[in-house]
């Protein structure tokens, strides 16, 4: 009787395992590459030394990308307190209008260069943040999330009164953003200095939840009785989360303003911070990667429908004429609609979508 040959398992699984580790590597290569060549494409407006078109190009420009990227921290930040911590806040806002006016003492006023100014935003965000995340320990639910629109008010009045005062109705001046003797004065220089913030941004909240607090962070939202139980001090945890995510936020506001260049506190409405629950939303609830996509949809989605609609412009008299008097509205409507649409049919967000997709891929594996 011959002897079966059975493979040698050890082996087999270190090889699957180096081959995922160079698989992960290539895809991480490529992803390096097509992000630093992005800027080029935008700029020059070609691909390769192909001319594109701007239909071609989805009506996207560099300074839609540079707005995605300041929008990707606000959702990084959100859906930390949110997603993983489970704070539910619409007072986002509020951090960005704080980063503001960090930007218009500090870097307007004092004239403090841009690093020092990001700093200070950092802390003084960080302590609005755990003034924000008090009403945490006493109260939970809906009655956290009014006492978060409240600080929204508060601060955005409070940024009002300053910009009135010195400023007055044309906004707060924010100067060129420097680095040394290198002026940051195109949106080509933006993306290379925002995007290196938002992966390390990225890696830092990543790495914050592989950690036992990140890891406190999550059982905390699971299961707080529990939690407490096991030693974990919620209270504390909260406003820990609170800083950290509050501190993100205010760096944002004061990149968002140096960037309009003028920023008034009329921006910094509601609307504003409901945006960045939107983001999470769509991109999946508690998800990291989820947060950038959702801040990209979110962000380039309108301009996106824009070009669409301006095309169609020249499809018919009847078509141009209704696009003509209504196409602010009808771009509303069409992202409305997908928004919602995607909600109904996609409630777990982008982040569930690729996740019911690699499920089934490894079913499909597993079973061939």
């Amino acid at each position: 009787m011959t002897g079966v040959i059975t493979p040698d398992l050890p082996g087999v699984a270190a090889r699957d395992a180096k081959f995922r580790s160079w698989k992960r590597l290539a895809w991480m290569a490529i992803g390096i590459a097509v992000l630093v060549y992005l800027p080029f494409v935008f700029t020059s407006r070609s691909l390769f030394g192909v001319r594109l078109s701007n239909a071609q190009l989805l009506n996207v420009g560099m300074t839609q990308i540079n707005m995605t990227l300041i929008a990707a921290l606000g959702a990084l930040s959100l859906t930390f307190l949110t997603g993983r911590a489970g704070l539910i806040s619409i007072g986002h806002a509020a951090l960005y209008a704080v980063g503001a006016l960090v930007g218009g003492v500090a870097g307007t006023q004092l004239g403090w260069p841009l690093p020092v100014v990001l700093l200070v935003a950092a802390v003084v965000g960080a302590i609005a943040g755990v003034v924000a995340g008090l009403p945490s320990l006493r109260v939970r639910g809906l009655y956290f999330l009014i006492s978060t629109l409240a600080l929204h008010h508060i601060v955005v009045f409070g940024l009002a009164e300053y910009q009135y005062k010195f400023f007055d109705v044309v906004g707060i001046l924010m100067p060129e953003a420097q680095l040394g003797d290198l002026i940051i004065d195109t949106p080509f220089r933006w993306y290379f200095f925002l995007l290196p913030l938002v992966v390390l941004t990225f890696l830092g909240f990543r790495n914050t939840l592989g950690l036992r607090e990140g890891r406190a962070v999550m059982a905390m939202r699971d299961h707080e009785l529990a939690a407490t139980s096991v030693g974990i001090d919620v209270r504390i945890l909260r406003l820990k989360v609170f800083a950290f995510s509050s501190a993100v936020a205010a760096i944002a506001g004061v990149l968002f303003s140096y960037y309009l260049t003028t920023v008034s506190a009329e921006s910094f409405n509601i609307n504003f911070a409901v945006q960045f629950v939107a983001m999470i939303i769509i991109g999946g609830m508690g998800s990291l990667w989820g947060a950038v996509i959702g801040a990209a949809i979110w962000t380039l989605g309108p301009v996106i429908i824009t070009g669409f609609v301006t095309q169609a412009q020249g499809s018919s008299d009847w078509v141009q004429t209704v696009l003509a008097n209504s196409k602010p509205q009808l771009v509303n409507l069409v992202f409305g609609v997908t928004v919602i649409l995607f909600l109904i049919y996609a409630p777990d967000g982008i982040a569930g979508i690729g996740k019911r997709l690699r499920q089934r891929s490894a079913a499909r594996r597993k079973a061939s």
